[in-house]
């Protein structure tokens, strides 16, 4: 007898897993009935779902970012844990580089926004300039020489 042919990738993957000396004894009735039971299984989408493949030159990573609901019943969360821990090498230095980076961000967004509120000075302030040490190239630049020293009227604090 002929096995029917399966579309679902879902079926596809797990079929693919099982020992093919196994998965040759199952009987038609029992392969509509694993396909029937992954059909029934919730299909919904998470809130937030984001996968992105990272373009780090001569490393193949990834990135997933998902994020709803929960729905998973307790036993499952607990034996997940244990599967699953947070707290690995490699997670602690992706959360310590990722607080760096919202560190550096938050700053100069922060710092940004603040200089942009600050109202700036539209005074000038008379000041010398160190760099003229005689009367005649400080008066060629439509400055004033004084006390022997070459002083801008217009100096902003802001430059």
């Amino acid at each position: 007898m002929k096995k029917p042919q399966y579309t679902d990738p879902t079926f596809k993957q797990l079929f693919a897993e099982i020992d093919p000396e196994i998965a040759n004894t199952f009987t038609v009735e029992q392969l509509e009935a694993i396909k029937k039971g992954l059909a029934s299984r919730p299909r919904t989408g998470h809130s937030l779902d984001i996968r992105v493949s990272v373009p780090i030159p001569g490393i193949r990573f990834y990135l997933v970012l998902l994020a709803g609901s929960e729905r998973r019943s307790k036993v499952r969360l607990r034996s997940e844990k244990g599967l699953y821990p947070f707290w690995t090498p490699a997670n602690i230095l992706f959360v310590i580089g990722f607080l760096i980076i919202l560190s550096i961000c938050s700053y100069t967004i922060f710092s940004f926004a603040l200089s942009s509120l600050t109202p700036t000075s539209s005074s000038y302030y008379p000041t010398s300039i160190p760099w003229i040490e005689n009367k005649s190239e400080c008066e060629h630049t439509g400055r004033i020489w004084n006390d022997g020293k070459c002083w801008d009227r217009e100096h902003s604090p802001n430059f």
